[in-house]
C-alpha cells in the first residue's frame, strides 16, 4: 500500500479491533478508509495478508478463545461476538482452531 493508504488502513485496523463484534459492511469500511471496496480489499490484503472480513473473523475467534477459557457458553459467545448463529460460530471456530468450541473448552479446562 502507498504511504497515505497505510495511515488509513491503520485507522481501519484500530476500528476493527475496537468493534470486531459489530457487523461492519465492506462498503462502510471502504468509505471510512476513503477507498473503493476493491481498493480496500487489495490494500488490506497487501498490508495484513488477509481480507478485512477474514481479519475481523480472526479477531472474533481470538476473543472467543478467551471467553471459552473463562467458562462462557458457546451459544452466548456466538451471540456476543456477532455471529449469525451458533452453527456459524462453530464452523468458523473449527476452521481456524481445528476444534469445536466445546472441544477447545474441554482441552483448555
Amino acid at each position: 500500500p502507498a504511504p497515505g493508504e497505510r495511515g488509513r488502513l491503520a485507522g481501519l485496523v484500530a476500528t476493527l479491533r475496537e468493534r470486531h463484534a459489530e457487523p461492519l459492511p465492506l462498503a462502510e469500511m471502504a468509505r471510512s478508509a476513503g477507498m473503493s471496496r476493491y481498493q480496500l480489499i487489495r490494500a488490506f490484503r497487501a498490508e495484513t495478508g488477509m481480507t478485512p472480513h477474514a481479519y475481523q473473523l480472526d479477531l472474533r475467534i481470538n476473543h472467543a478463545r478467551l471467553l471459552l477459557q473463562a467458562g462462557g457458553a458457546p451459544a452466548d459467545i456466538a451471540q456476543m461476538l456477532g455471529f449469525s448463529d451458533q452453527s456459524h460460530f462453530q464452523r468458523a471456530f473449527k476452521q481456524r482452531v481445528a476444534l469445536t468450541p466445546r472441544g477447545f473448552q474441554r482441552r483448555a479446562g
